[in-house]
């Protein structure tokens, strides 16, 4: 609850009621709600909802935010704060804390790291096409967006792969916008068990995979202990999941509107690293919470060490002053400034690995099936709110 002299301070500056989760425009359509926000809102306000707390749509602000974690805290990944979360090391971690455990997991996504694991993405890329290929049409997110990270999460850190179909399961349950609360955390629970009895099985019996090499790891002149294992196992979950999933699905929703676009990267896929690029800046789906730990003043108002701020991280890619016409998706683009993976100390480990998932898929979607378009007889795309936002559904024809 905010005290009345917090009510008070809250009452000088500017107050603007959105709610991240349940907003009507983002629930409708993420994209166009939050550019309405941008529009419609100061640049930087209250909102009452969710116990209440900043959010600001500068780019310069957002980045500040993300830049200075000695203000900016991610101590707490949610609004409003949840001090009964699950540690996920090196989410949660602030400077210097962070530092070691990431410059230890690094190495492992670097460019050189992941190459090797191209041809079997290409084989699974492949696969869930050619399954949906000859039927004209599906709900993408179903058949291929939510499969695609599942197998490649599951090979880079050990999981047996004749357990696809209990995970999978698992991981769309979890990220369902209809999961309540109860539910949510028994799935949780049950992560936390397959992830348990992985890293038990690799402590017994070491294999060529990630959890592996991390249990034998050198770290801070130690091994790593089994509750940070688990912690950084759960972070991976989240990230490696459902992230990946949300940028394919973004993208292809914009595709299925732009056929000239589509006719480009059919001839000539070179452009796909550069597609690749323009969508994650146009379709950002991230507002980062941060947890002020010191006082602070932006733009001549007080923030208060204790209160949260949100950083809409799409709101970079739609500034003007660094990219000319932003609503507008331009492959040709001399640059693409964007902060879909992040910026500052945590900017997203796994980016060249999800570039990699989606330039092979691209280039793969347009060999097999070329054009397609949405299917307006089906439901329209359900969206999903929060701080990690989707599009979950996606029915698309073609042929």
């Amino acid at each position: 609850m905010m005290s009345d002299l917090a009510v008070a301070e809250r009452d000088r500056a500017p107050v603007y009621e959105f709610d991240y989760f349940r907003d009507p425009g983002i629930l409708e359509d993420i994209h166009k709600g939050y550019w309405a926000l941008k529009e419609k809102a100061p640049p930087l306000f209250w909102t009452p909802c969710n116990g209440g707390h900043w959010v600001t749509t500068k780019a310069d602000v957002i980045t500040k935010v993300l830049r200075h974690p000695e203000i900016f805290s991610s101590k707490f990944l949610s609004i409003p704060p949840n001090p009964a979360q699950p540690k996920m090391i090196p989410e949660s971690l602030d400077p210097p804390e962070h530092r070691p455990y990431r410059q230890m997991l690094r190495p492992f996504f670097e460019g050189k790291a992941i190459a090797p694991l191209e041809p079997r993405i290409t084989e699974w890329t492949t696969e869930l096409i050619d399954r949906v290929a000859d039927k004209g049409e599906c709900d993408f997110v179903e058949a291929v967006a939510s499969r695609l990270p599942v197998n490649v999460f599951m090979e880079i850190f050990g999981f047996p792969m004749e357990r696809f179909v209990e995970f999978r399961s698992i991981s769309n349950r979890y990220f369902d916008h209809a999961t309540d609360e109860q539910t949510r955390m028994q799935l949780t629970g049950a992560i936390i068990t397959m992830l348990s009895d992985l890293i038990q099985a690799r402590m017994a019996e070491p294999r060529e995979d990630l959890i592996s090499t991390l249990i034998s790891v050198p770290f801070e002149g130690r091994k790593l202990t089994f509750e940070e294992l688990m912690s950084i196992g759960f972070l991976m979950f989240l990230a490696g999941l459902d992230t990946v999933t949300n940028a394919m699905s973004w993208g292809m929703r914009h595709l299925a509107h732009d056929p000239a676009l589509r006719q480009r990267i059919i001839d000539d896929p070179a452009c796909i690293p550069n597609a690749v690029e323009e969508l994650l800046r146009r379709y950002a789906f991230v507002s980062t919470p941060r947890y002020l730990v010191q006082d602070t003043v932006i733009d001549g108002i007080e923030i208060k060490a204790g209160e949260s701020i949100l950083a809409p991280l799409m709101m970079v890619g739609w500034d003007e002053k660094l990219t000319d016409n932003p609503d507008k998706v331009d492959v040709d683009r001399a640059h693409f400034r964007h902060a879909a993976f992040g910026s500052g100390v945590h900017t997203c480990l796994g980016l060249h690995l999800a570039r990699m998932e989606l330039a092979i898929f691209y280039r793969l979607w347009f060999e097999k099936i070329g054009h397609f378009e949405e299917d307006r007889s089906k439901p329209s795309p359900r969206m999903r709110g929060g701080s990690v936002m989707a599009c979950e559904t996606l029915h698309l024809k073609w042929g």
